[in-house]
């Protein structure tokens, strides 16, 4: 084969590469106006969106918290004595009355004494009797003696007077005479006297065997209550829910030996910031406002109960705020019922209270995700005419899924109204879109054929 010279190997590559160039040129101008074609082809397509229908729906203002239940009526019990436990009757989760008897302490001591202050105080009543026969017997004694000296007044009164004579007669009583029945009379008055002072002593020692029995019946009645306090007795009916004590301890009125509950009234107590404060009066109404009652409503769950909820019901709202965590108290009641072979609420177990204060039976809703917020403003999306509109709103009452909305600056919203839930991340205002349900089927031939 020949051999080319080198100068025609360039000329021949250079024809070529021209050759090429020349081609590419030509071939320009018509992929530049595929590629605006399709460009201005898929401007024209309009967004897939998917809507959701605006809807009426019961929206209420919810708030959530957690507490510990209490018993409206828990108590400990504390020995009213001293001593050393002999006899326990009830042991913990037993029910009790009030007034039944928990335990028993060591009693002979207080019995014995008891049993002399008995024998004191019969012996006191039995000497009534005789202080009584002898004041009878002084005052009759005080009459005897009042009569013998009323009489020696009397005879003394006649021998003066008969003892005085005329000018022409002699006395007829001698002054020895009348000597005599004057110290007659000084004697019987001087016996009235002392009978007087007998009578009044006889009195007074009555008196002071009736004083001597009700000091008698006092320190009976004073050990037979001592003697009550060795039974340890439930003050209020309820469950025992803590035994402190056991045979053989001694006790005192230092510790509490059992703890009693009333499981029947419960409560829970939690506190909410001031700025609830008007919500919850609100809610509660005044003693009078069943219906602003009615609206507050309360319910309880607890984690060692799976699947059951527990009414219950606002009592009070404390009139005060804590000024160091500027919170206020509330009290409610929740309504759990034992049953045999039911489990309930229990004192100190923590459950959430969830807390309805206020209902608005038939808000216009929206979806929350189809919701855009920016700062302040709040706004939705709707699909007009196959067209996307954007409409400010203000927010309400909301929940996991539904948020309450009302339009801003005179627009108008409307159950049924279809608003954007998805896709509307970057769509502008008064895009061309196609909107879809969740299944994914088009929603209105005419506004796809429009956008179209």
């Amino acid at each position: 084969m020949p051999v080319l010279p080198v100068s025609s190997v360039f000329r021949t590559l250079a024809s070529g590469t021209l050759t090429v160039l020349l081609a590419a040129a030509c071939n320009q101008p018509t992929d530049d106006a595929q590629a605006r074609e399709f460009s201005s082809a898929k401007k024209r397509e309009p967004a897939r969106v998917l809507v959701q229908p605006l809807e009426r729906r019961e929206m209420v203002r919810r708030l959530e918290t957690t507490t510990r239940v209490e018993s409206e009526s828990q108590v400990q019990v504390f020995p009213r004595a001293a001593g050393v436990v002999v006899e326990l009757f009830v042991e913990e989760g037993q029910s009790v009355s009030a007034g039944e008897v928990l335990a028993r302490l060591d009693d002979r001591d207080v019995l014995l004494r008891l049993q002399d202050a008995r024998s004191s105080l019969n012996e006191a009543r039995a000497n009534g009797p005789k202080l009584s026969l002898a004041t009878r017997e002084s005052q009759a004694r005080v009459e005897s003696a009042q009569g013998a000296a009323q009489q020696a007044e009397r005879d003394h009164e006649r021998n003066v007077a008969l003892s005085k004579g005329g000018p022409d007669a002699p006395g007829l009583v001698s002054g020895r005479d009348l000597d005599a029945s004057l110290a007659t009379r000084d004697r019987a008055r001087a016996d009235f006297g002392a009978a007087l002072l007998a009578f009044e002593r006889a009195k007074v020692e009555e008196k002071n065997g009736e004083h001597a029995v009700a000091r008698a019946e006092v320190a009976v009645a004073r050990l037979e209550l001592e003697l009550s306090f060795t039974s340890i007795r439930a003050p209020v009916a309820g469950v025992v829910a803590e035994r402190s004590i056991k045979l053989g301890d001694t006790v005192s009125n230092a510790a509490a030996a059992f703890t009693l509950t009333d499981l029947s009234r419960l409560r829970a107590v939690f506190y909410r910031p001031q700025r609830e404060f008007e919500l919850f009066v609100g809610a509660l109404g005044s003693a009078g406002d069943s219906a602003a009652r009615a609206e507050a409503t309360l319910t309880a769950t607890a984690e060692a109960l799976p699947g059951k909820s527990f009414a219950g019901q606002i009592q009070r709202v404390a009139p005060t705020i804590d000024p160091a965590s500027g919170n206020f108290r509330v009290t409610a009641r929740l309504e759990s019922e034992m049953r045999p072979g039911a489990a309930g609420l229990l004192p100190g177990m923590l459950v959430r209270l969830e807390i309805i204060t206020e209902r608005r039976p038939n808000a216009l809703v929206a979806p929350k995700r189809a919701l855009k917020r920016e700062g302040d403003r709040s706004t939705l999306q709707l699909v007009v005419n196959g067209v996307a509109k954007t409409v400010e709103v203000t927010e309400g009452f909301s929940d996991d899924a539904w948020v309450e909305v009302a339009a801003r600056r005179g627009e108008a919203l409307e159950a049924g109204a279809l608003v954007i839930v998805v896709g509307n991340r970057d769509l502008e205002d008064g895009a061309e879109v196609l909107a879809t349900d969740a299944t994914g089927a088009a929603l209105g031939a005419a506004t796809a054929d429009e956008s179209k």
